[in-house]
């Protein structure tokens, strides 16, 4: 089938957006918590339409919960209902559908619902609504621009996180990019007429969680990548620091990114390496134990792997090529020592494009995943468990011992989780699930540590809460150091505000953060402050002045 696309012509927002009349007092309760456990206390409105639904909200004198995916939900609930001087609090869900619905290149991007997408093929452009997914987003371009076309959005929830949340959230994937990096501009409902966000005013939207207003739609660049889709997962052991700073290293090169013109071609003629994740063996071990073939079958092979080699993580490599993977490994190997920056690629694993790299992906997002799940659901004769993860993205230079520097700060917080839990153990079991990412453009990978105590065991639960809080403000510190001394730059975290909130509480205050940091925080009040009332009523009161 044939589309026929045509120039956008330009277009204002509307000057004016007549609310309808709603009533919220009637919709359903919103079922939903945050990645912390806590319930939302707000009615639910699903709807196609997000600035004419905030603007019947706020003219009914209600505040404003996005309700995406809810993938990083991280203290999105945690407020107090009482003395918002409001009348309550309405979540509102942009509809999804099975599949987006195509709209033409000229609809004004304000115009677009949360279930359309508009692709403009001359200017390299795909203006998605709130409530798509980036898998969805892909497919669309997949169909209409060709098979290499996608956008550069790679979280590993791609299937489930939704455009107006990852935007809101301002998360990175593997490639640690920010939404921002291949954003053309934002459509923000709040309250009034939609605005259209672009340029440096994007940082007003971006990560600050819906505090400022809803996402309605992005509008994003697309680009070309190479045909073949590959993985490569090898055997690393976590307390050889060293080791694991020399892989990074060597691999910097392929992880340069440099973004073509929009609809341009990424790394032509050569390999670059989208991702270098990690895998902690306990997390496969659980993995395991829940999926169903082939993942399961394959999972347990690189379990097999880990066993032989004597290590306790996998460095998942993934990346798109001209090449076949055999073709990719070796040139990424040292001929010499046959291995990859001294990691030995002796019980490596190979993926190539298509069911294997499907298979591959279920592995690597089935970590994750099963953490957060065992972290929601209360056991039967147990306490509600109390879970917490870290998220500091660290920027590195290829300098190995710059690298070792900040991985021995995550080698010492896992080796005092470990000796925690042996501490309690009969009392409180401590759970930790490592994943995430190893790319020198942003090393941040995830440790979540949760707990788990019998009923009646309140009280060794909180103060096993109050040591593990203790430790990863530690490692926090520790990170902030390990930059300082090497160069490397910490750029916040990939959940917007709430990991810089967080960075900084660590720190001992905003005062004692490079000063970078406290110049985006200062930035983020000054958009907080601005904003409507209805919707900064859940920002941390280091943001609002309260």
């Amino acid at each position: 089938m044939v589309r026929a696309f045509f120039p956008r012509p330009k277009s204002r927002p509307m000057s004016t957006l007549a609310a309808p009349a709603i009533d919220f007092s009637a919709r359903p309760r919103a079922e939903l918590v945050d990645d912390g456990g806590r319930s939302l206390d707000a009615v639910l409105l699903v709807t196609a339409d997000v600035a004419e639904a905030v603007a019947a909200a706020v003219a009914a004198g209600y505040a404003v919960m996005p309700a995406g995916g809810l993938t990083s939900a991280i203290g999105s609930f945690d407020y107090a209902k009482d003395g918002l001087g409001l009348a309550g609090v309405v979540a509102i869900r942009p509809k999804g559908a099975v599949a987006a619905e195509m709209v033409d290149a000229a609809t004004p991007w304000e115009a677009i619902k949360s279930h359309q997408l508009a692709i403009d093929v001359a200017a390299g452009t795909v203006a998605c609504g709130a409530g798509l997914t980036f898998a969805q987003v892909n497919d669309a371009l997949a169909e209409t621009v060709g098979p290499d076309a996608r956008v550069l959005i790679d979280l590993t929830s791609i299937g489930s996180a939704s455009v107006g949340g990852v935007v809101a959230t301002g998360g990175m994937g593997p490639l640690r990019l920010r939404p921002s990096a291949t954003l053309e501009a934002v459509v923000l409902a709040d309250g009034g007429a939609p605005k259209r966000i672009a340029g440096d005013d994007l940082a007003a939207v971006e990560g600050l969680q819906g505090w400022t207003g809803m996402v309605a739609a992005a509008v994003l660049r697309f680009y070309r990548v190479p045909p073949s889709e590959f993985g490569l997962v090898l055997p690393v052991q976590g307390s050889d620091v060293d080791a694991m700073a020399g892989l990074l290293a060597t691999l910097e090169p392929w992880t340069r990114v440099e973004l073509p013109a929009a609809g341009g071609r990424l790394a032509a003629d050569a390999t670059l390496l989208n991702g270098i994740e990690l895998v902690s063996r306990d997390s496969l071990e659980t993995f395991v134990e829940h999926a169903q073939d082939p993942a399961r079958a394959k999972a347990q092979g690189l379990l097999q792997s880990c066993e032989y080699a004597g290590a306790d993580m996998l460095a998942c490599l993934t990346g798109w090529s001209e090449q076949a993977v055999d073709d990719v490994l070796f040139s990424l190997m040292d001929p010499e020592t046959e291995t990859i920056g001294g990691v030995t690629i002796e019980f490596g694993v190979g993926f190539s494009s298509g069911a294997e790299m499907d298979t591959f992906r279920a592995i690597r997002e089935g970590a994750p995943d099963l953490a957060r799940t065992r972290a929601r659901v209360t056991p039967e004769g147990r306490l509600k468990p109390w879970t917490t993860s870290t998220d500091v993205n660290v920027a590195v230079p290829a300098d190995s011992g710059a690298i070792s520097d900040v991985l021995a700060a995550y080698a010492d917080y896992r080796a005092a989780i470990r000796a925690l839990g042996k501490e309690l153990a009969g009392t409180v079991d401590v759970e930790l699930a490592a994943y995430g990412h190893l790319s020198p453009n942003g090393v941040d990978p995830h440790h979540r540590v949760t707990l788990f105590a019998d009923v009646g065991q309140q009280g060794a639960l909180a103060a096993a809460r109050q040591a593990v809080t203790a430790c990863k403000r530690a490692l926090i510190r520790d990170l902030l150091h390990a930059a300082e001394r090497s160069g490397a730059r910490i750029t916040g975290g990939e959940k917007g505000a709430p990991s810089l909130v967080e960075i900084a509480r660590a720190a001992g205050g905003e005062s004692r953060l490079p000063p970078e940091l406290r110049r985006r925080l200062d930035r983020i009040r000054e958009s907080v402050m601005a904003a409507p009332p209805a919707f900064r009523f859940r920002a941390p009161a280091e943001l609002t002045g309260g």
